[in-house]
């Protein structure tokens, strides 16, 4: 095969200039040199691959083929411009894996360019027959075609296109909206890689093509897996690779700010493998990343995502991804009294870890769930978003009775009869072993009543009513709209702590009030409209003062999750101040600020926290482009998606989807796009 060196733009380049030799030996040599130069300085062995790249505004396309094997040795690409295509995003190289019954085969391969920007690779079947596979760049899209000269289903019957991401670098993985029954994805799937770029596999002539994503956490890896029909003289597959850049949403029109957080946006949509437990019924589900659990406590920032941008590429759609997500929870996590488990598969609440549960009580018995009480409400403002998103009322009528169950579980918790919901665990000082928190914040030994819980549990009696409505069901409909006023009438007197001039986060069952210097219940409580603009904007300034008298600047970061170390008997774990939940940066708490700033009229405020991480978001801080993700970490202290002030990695997983709701904020900052 003739070795060719070829320039991003995707042309072919000028022949050179040789200067004139004596020899034919002379000139094969220069020429020898030249190629080893330029293969070199592009990272490519010039004895075994060639390498094929292209650059146009919305892709830059970077890619090593091997020469003696069919592979794909090298790939990278970027939808943005920003170079970010030299990052290869392959543990190992792609292949098409070809078996007979449970035999994989192992046939000789030879390979050819043709032209310059397609390389083409034969394998010899038995028979004499062949199969091709051939791929080329051009005119924007990375293009696949598998096909046979012959009928070749004697010489093999599974065809599966591979791809084994490195998860170290970024998560890639796909994101998916059509799910078979086997939890096996269709196609169109979106090839995500987080701050690097997305790009949409269709099947040009609309085969029924499915594959599958399969992981391991603690051995860190992760691969796509596509699965391709035999081709015959008749039939081929045509996969096409075509970038995918969000347009700006309806309603939004700041294009600087859209610019810059585009990319980021799919960075909070990861859908498990399954590698955390759970098993195929998990597959496709939300999760904090490929390789970890999906959590129901936060199913409400997937729902606010998936209203704010509905459509991700044609064929990709949210809504779908947030049903699947939410009727995995109700079928698989969810006791048969409404209780929503915190996690897939549940984390077991050993008999050790129920707290103050009588062991008479069912709860204790169950055995299965921790006793989050942020799952339940978070299940119905879900389901809210999902129908609101798809009109699809048919589901919710097929659904109600479940979502009563689950607001079922709320209402018999408010166990005094003053509105409010109170958790299971008792909320006292050190009272909370580790595996059994009531919130998805599950470091503190929060309990009873909870102002973050109560504050979602506003919105989610708000959010059914609205359902009810629209099944004219006007009597279940004032129901859940009374349970919300009466939560909203005794909220604020109840949470309202007069030394700070805020809300404190909860009160424990022995009476203390636990502030532990943070504005989330209080932004949260603003944000949903439980207190007043006015009253919220008092109890921010407030804050804010606290805030700037702390010294912190670092507001690319977001800001601290409390402005003060927390006693040691209000957290689960002791931590250094600033560590992770302990006054560190979590990103996420961000959202709940900026949406209450910008609710409050503190625009300016604001403004500076969300263009100063906006900035760190489009540029990026580490290797793999990312501003707020590092990679697949899995290891407490390291991951970039918790920061301490001076902007040093403090998390575990290393990308954590909720790090990205604060872009939802950038959005909510417009009115109209609140709901």
């Amino acid at each position: 095969m003739t070795q060719q060196i070829y320039k991003r733009d995707g042309q072919r380049p000028k022949a050179p200039n040789y200067p004139r030799y004596g020899s034919i030996l002379n000139l094969v040599i220069f020429h020898a040199i030249i190629w080893g130069i330029a293969a070199t300085l592009s990272g490519c062995d010039p004895s075994t691959s060639v390498v094929l790249s292209y650059s146009s505004p919305s892709l830059q396309l970077n890619m090593e083929a091997g020469k003696y094997s069919a592979q794909l040795t090298k790939l990278g690409w970027d939808t943005e411009g920003t170079g970010r295509d030299t990052i290869n995003l392959l543990e190992s190289p792609v292949e098409l894996q070809l078996s007979k019954g449970n035999q994989v085969l192992i046939p000789n391969v030879t390979s050819k360019m043709i032209g310059s920007q397609k390389i083409q690779y034969r394998f010899s079947l038995q028979n004499n027959k062949q199969l091709v596979w051939e791929i080329s760049i051009g005119d924007g899209e990375l293009d696949m075609q598998i096909l046979s000269d012959d009928n070749i289903a004697a010489e093999l019957d599974k065809i599966e296109l591979v791809f084994p991401f490195n998860p170290r670098k970024a998560l890639t993985s796909i994101i998916s909206s059509n799910w078979t029954n086997d939890s096996r994805f269709q196609l169109p799937v979106i090839m995500s890689a987080p701050d690097i770029g997305q790009m949409l596999l269709t099947s040009v002539e609309d085969q029924d093509i499915t594959g599958y994503t399969e992981g391991n956490r603690s051995e860190a890896w992760v691969r796509v897996k596509i699965e391709l029909p035999v081709p015959t003289k008749e039939s081929a597959s045509n996969l096409k690779f075509t970038p995918v850049v969000l347009p700006i949403p309806d309603g939004y029109k700041d294009d600087k700010r859209w610019e810059a957080a585009r990319r980021g946006w799919f960075n909070l949509i990861q859908q498990s493998c399954g590698a955390s437990g759970g098993g195929k019924e998990v597959v496709g589900v939300w999760a904090n990343n490929v390789l970890s659990d999906p959590v129901s406590s936060l199913l409400y920032m997937l729902s606010d995502a998936t209203l704010l941008v509905p459509e991700l590429a044609p064929g990709v759609t949210m809504p779908p991804i947030l049903r699947r997500s939410i009727e995995y929870f109700i079928d698989h996590e969810t006791t048969d009294y409404g209780l929503v488990g915190y996690t897939a598969a549940g984390t077991p609440a050993l008999e050790t870890d129920r707290g103050d549960l009588d062991p008479n009580d069912k709860e204790y018995r169950a055995g299965d769930h921790q006793m989050v009480m942020d799952g339940n409400p978070s299940v119905i403002i879900g389901a809210w978003s999902y129908v609101k998103a798809s009109f699809d009322t048919i589901w919710l009528r097929n659904r109600i009775k479940d979502l009563e169950s689950v607001a079922g579980y709320m209402e018999d918790r408010d166990i005094d009869g003053d509105g409010l919901i109170e958790s299971r665990q008792s909320g006292n000082d050190g009272s909370r072993p580790p595996s059994n928190p009531d919130m998805a914040w599950d470091a503190f030994p929060s309990g009873h009543k909870n102002a973050y819980i109560n504050a979602l549990a506003y919105r989610a009696f708000n959010n059914l009513a609205d359902l009810q409505k629209q099944l004219g069901e006007h009597k279940q409909e004032q129901r859940y709209r009374q349970r919300a006023e009466k939560l909203k009438a005794v909220f604020l007197k109840t949470f309202y702590n007069p030394e700070t001039g805020w809300l404190a986060w909860w009160i424990s069952k022995d009476g203390k009030l636990h502030d532990i210097y943070s504005d989330i219940p209080t932004s949260l409580a603003i944000a949903n409209g439980i207190i007043s603009e006015e009253r919220g904007k008092e109890m921010l300034q407030r804050y804010w003062k606290a805030l700037e008298a702390t010294g912190f600047d670092r507001f690319d970061l977001g800001v601290p999750i409390c402005l003060r170390p927390i006693p040691r008997q209000e957290m689960e774990k002791s931590t250094e101040f600033q560590q992770f939940l302990n006054g560190g940066c979590c990103v996420s708490n961000t959202s709940y600020t900026l949406d209450a700033l910008y609710t409050a009229g503190m625009t300016q405020q604001a403004d500076m926290i969300l263009d100063a991480m906006l900035e760190r978001q489009k540029e990026g801080t580490y290797p793999n482009g990312g501003g707020f993700q590092n990679g697949f970490v899995d290891r407490m202290g390291f991951g970039a998606e918790f920061f301490d002030w001076q902007g040093n990695p403090v998390g575990y997983e290393g990308h954590l989807v909720y790090s990205w709701s604060f872009l939802h904020s950038m959005l909510r900052k417009n009115p109209e796009l609140r709901f």
